[in-house]
């Protein structure tokens, strides 16, 4: 029977053959996207042989945390249109890069423990990114059903894995307190990075040049 990750490492490989097939056909920030999940899958696999012959893969959600950050700060940035908001998501690039090489060295070591505060300050970047975006999509509405637009799926999916992320990572810390919840946790977890993955698989099939000049 399959375990969790292994259904996730899965999905991730068809949301990248998804990307891979029709990467030509892919406007700029849903390439970047591509290259995001290529990554992300490559580090989840690589983790999956660590938890197994190591018992410890925290190095992998160190660097996983920092890709992620960068590719999804990257399609951002291609995707809204305001320059001095377009300004600060590059800036935040370089921020969270150095807090990242603060964090992995002095506070939450990269060899021993799980990342929580590069999580905790990038999904608080992506939900103001997010809703910033959702914010400008509303001010200019495409003549295309909602459906049909990969910036909707993306952004989408953006927010409901960093909107749940909080809510795991709270629980966890009840968890923690309590003894209580873990299993269900872990399905909890699992679920929201499954949603997020076939999200971002629906925006990669759904992205054309024609949204993307009246997107502007």
């Amino acid at each position: 029977m399959l375990n969790l990750a292994t259904i996730y490492i899965l999905i991730l490989a068809v949301v990248v053959i998804i990307g891979m097939v029709r990467y030509r056909k892919l406007t700029t920030p849903f390439k970047v996207l591509t290259i995001s999940i290529i990554v992300t899958f490559i580090l989840e696999v690589i983790a999956e042989f660590f938890s197994i012959e190591h018992k410890n893969n925290s190095s992998l959600s160190h660097i996983e945390s920092l890709t992620n950050y960068f590719f999804y700060s990257l399609t951002f940035f291609y995707l809204l249109k305001n320059r001095p908001i377009k300004k600060l998501v590059l800036i935040s690039i370089g921020i969270m890069g150095i807090f990242f090489i603060i964090n992995a060295i002095f506070i939450q070591s990269f060899r021993e423990k799980f990342p929580t505060n590069i999580f905790f300050a990038s999904n608080i970047l992506y939900i103001i990114f997010s809703l910033l975006l959702f914010k400008q999509m509303l001010k200019n509405p495409l003549n295309i059903n909602i459906v049909r637009q990969s910036i909707f799926w993306f952004n989408t999916g953006i927010l409901f894995f960093s909107a749940t992320m909080f809510l795991n990572l709270e629980l966890i810390g009840y968890y923690a307190d309590h003894h209580w919840g873990k299993g269900s946790l872990y399905y909890f977890w699992a679920g929201s990075v499954y949603t997020f993955s076939i999200l971002i698989g629906f925006s990669l099939l759904t992205d054309n040049k024609k949204t993307s000049l009246q997107h502007g």
